[in-house]
Parts: C-alpha cells; structure tokens; sequence
C-alpha cells in the first residue's frame, strides 16, 4: 500500500482548524491572520517531514532501497554487493635469464594507455620473465586480450622494454550497481538455498564480479541444447551472463568463466567446498550464454512521411529493449510471477501498435522469425540462450 503524504494546502486547512477549535474563533479572511500564518509555517516544516519519512520507509524494503540502505539490507541477509575489480594479465618480457622485473615496475598498455604493476618480482627463465600485472585502475576499462602488448616505463638491464599478454588471470568489473545487487537480495528471500540446491549454484556464480546472471541446470550443455539424452547424473551446467560493459552481448571471456567455476567448487572467502560431499569437478560445466538474434518485419507501415524515420526509430529501440530483457527460465528457481521466456506474435506485435498508434498511424501485420524472410508464431528461450533485436524490416504490398 502506498505511503499517502497530505499537500501543504491540506496540512495548512488542518492547521487552522485546530487552531480555530483551541482557540474558539473564526480565522479571519486576511492573508496576514495569526491563524492563516503560523499555520503556513507548520505546513511546510511537516511537508519536509512527511517526504522524509516516506523516504525513510521505502529504504526498509530490499524492492525499494537503495545506496548504503539497501548494502544493510544485504547484509542482514548474508548477501554483500560485489566491489569493483582491477584486471590481472599475465604478461611474458623476453629478458636474459636471471633478470629480476622488480614489484616497482610500470607497465603501459598500447590498447587503453592505463598502467599496470606486478604482483610479485619476477625473475628471467628460459628468455622470459613471466609475471603477474594488475591494472591501477579497477573496473573494465583495465581488460585486454591475449596478444596485446605492453611498454615497460623504465629499461631494466637485461630485458626488452615490450611485453605481451599470454593470459588473463582476473577480468576486471565495475562495482555492483543498486538493480543487479537488489536481485541477488531478493534472489537469497525468495529462494531458499541450502545442500547445493539450484539456488546455491546461482548464489555461489552471482558472487563473482562481472557476473549479471547465472542459469544452472541439471545436465550437461550438449543435452540441453538438443535434448539428446546424453546426460547422466550428477552432470551440472551453468550459463553464465557477463556484465555488458564486459562484453555488449553478455558473452561471458573464459577468464571469467574460470573465476566463476573456482567460485561453485570453494567459498572463497572461507576455503572450504561448497558442493555437497561426493561431487566432482568434471561434471560440472561452466559455459558462456548463447545469443540469438530474432528479426522483426512490419507490413504496411502507413504513417505521416514527417514522422516515419522517428517512428521507425522508436520501434527499433523498442524491439532492442524487448528482446534484451527475455532470459530463460529455471523451474523450482525462478518465480512464475517474473516468468518472461517467450516470444509470441501478440506480443510483438503489441509492441509495434502502441508505438504506430501513438503517431496516428497503422500496420497491416507483423512478424518475427529466427532469420530474416522466415516466420514463427512463438518462440520459447532454451537453457542458456539470450536475445537480441536483428533489426527491423519493412515491406510495402
């Protein structure tokens, strides 16, 4: 139920009757009345009160919180928000064996000209000195690929001034915004985990920095994408959904793939197996999420010539945000209430009306299909697979 604040004109009329009753008398008509007066004066001190009670209420609810109200509320409920990270490569200096790469060196990468600095002293073998850097910078911006290369500020006798990347060891990520982390909260009320149920699976994968979701099934990829029969128990799969400012399609890199997979087999924070005794790493499979692109084409479309390139815009981000917000969905895990894993005709269609409507103009149908030209009714996600707009078409008949 909704928190109804009074208007400062009805906590005004308020005042004055109370003041008319303790007083026994009429407030007079004039603008400058003691009554009408002190009476402005209280209204609009309570109408600041009023909104900050309000405010204050809503920061009870994890639906509603925010900021450091919502990181108490997570708390409580044993669910801390993920901080930003610093990318971790590792890089290989060709230097005479024997050369020490002190912790004090600078690296520059060519790619995004950030600074990164050893974890530890290397020491030259084999022509090489193979270390750790980590970018000074936390968040994504501090991510590089294998092959990238990287300038040493100061020549270090015995060694080249140019390294390259030979693997990434921690992909970096931004801190935990305020939607994803209240999702992880509302994910640990709503979904009793416990035994390594599937609630746990998702719980131990979302931990991880740069993780936006994860979808664990029982089964191994193969059978769940073609349902061949090939699993057998105890196989287990997790898709993993990566950050979008880790990749724009929420490809999850291996990199970070690997940190989620080191996460479900032990905590962490406390070293100890998450997975329930008997449990062994190899059926347990942690995998990038698919993406489908779906494409959409409008008959007919008939609206004022000034208004069809905005029109046709907003239809575009329109399919953009629609097909982006489906993600499958987990039986026994995810509510019925949240359920939005397919894709109808209606549905598109909807989509389109409202928008032509808006702009006083029509369609004469509309259809989506998994390529351009081919057309379905509906479509329901499989385990793992997201969507994305393949961009819309229009044809005049």
């Amino acid at each position: 139920m909704p928190i109804q604040i009074p208007t400062t004109q009805e906590i005004v009329d308020q005042d004055i009757a109370n003041l008319e009753s303790s007083l026994n008398q009429n407030t007079p008509a004039a603008d400058i009345a003691y009554n009408n007066v002190i009476a402005i004066m209280n209204a609009l001190a309570y109408t600041s009160l009023y909104k900050y009670a309000a405010e204050r209420a809503l920061q009870n609810l994890a639906l509603t919180a925010t900021g450091v109200d919502l990181d108490q509320i997570g708390i409580n409920y044993g669910v801390i928000r993920k901080p930003s990270e610093s990318a971790i490569v590792t890089v290989s200096l060709p230097a005479t064996n024997g050369t020490i790469i002190p912790v004090t060196a600078i690296y520059t990468a060519e790619p995004n000209g950030l600074q990164y600095f050893p974890t530890t002293q290397a020491i030259a073998v084999g022509g090489f000195a193979v270390h750790d850097v980590r970018c000074e910078e936390t968040g994504t911006s501090g991510n590089l690929n294998i092959s990238d290369i990287m300038e040493i500020d100061t020549q270090i006798p015995g060694a080249q001034r140019t390294a390259t990347v030979t693997a990434i060891v921690n992909t970096g990520a931004e801190g935990e915004t305020d939607p994803a982390y209240r999702r992880r909260i509302l994910d640990e009320i709503r979904t009793p985990s416990g035994g390594g149920n599937v609630a746990d699976y998702r719980k131990w994968s979302e931990s991880v920095a740069g993780v936006e979701r994860a979808y664990p099934y029982s089964g191994n990829p193969t059978d769940l994408e073609i349902d061949d029969g090939s699993s057998v128990p105890p196989e287990r799969t997790v898709y993993v959904e990566a950050e979008k400012k880790i990749d724009p399609d929420g490809i999850a890199p291996q990199s970070l793939l690997d940190e989620v997979e080191a996460a479900i087999i032990t905590n962490l924070n406390t070293g100890i197996a998450n997975q329930p005794l008997g449990l062994i790493n190899d059926t347990l499979f942690v995998v990038s999420i698919s993406m489908t692109s779906i494409f959409v084409r409008i008959i007919n479309l008939i609206v004022d010539p000034s208004l069809e390139a905005q029109v046709k815009n907003d239809i575009d981000i329109a399919m953009a945000l629609y097909f982006s917000d489906l993600r499958p969905f987990i039986p026994g895990l995810d509510s019925e209430i949240d359920r939005n894993d397919t894709i109808t005709d209606p549905s598109v269609s909807c989509i389109v009306q409202g928008i032509v409507k808006a702009y006083g103009g029509s369609a004469q149908g509309v259809g989506f299909g998994l390529a351009p030209g081919s057309f379905i009714s509906a479509y329901t996600l499989l385990p793992g697979e997201k969507t994305k707009s393949g961009g819309v078409s229009y044809v005049t008949t």
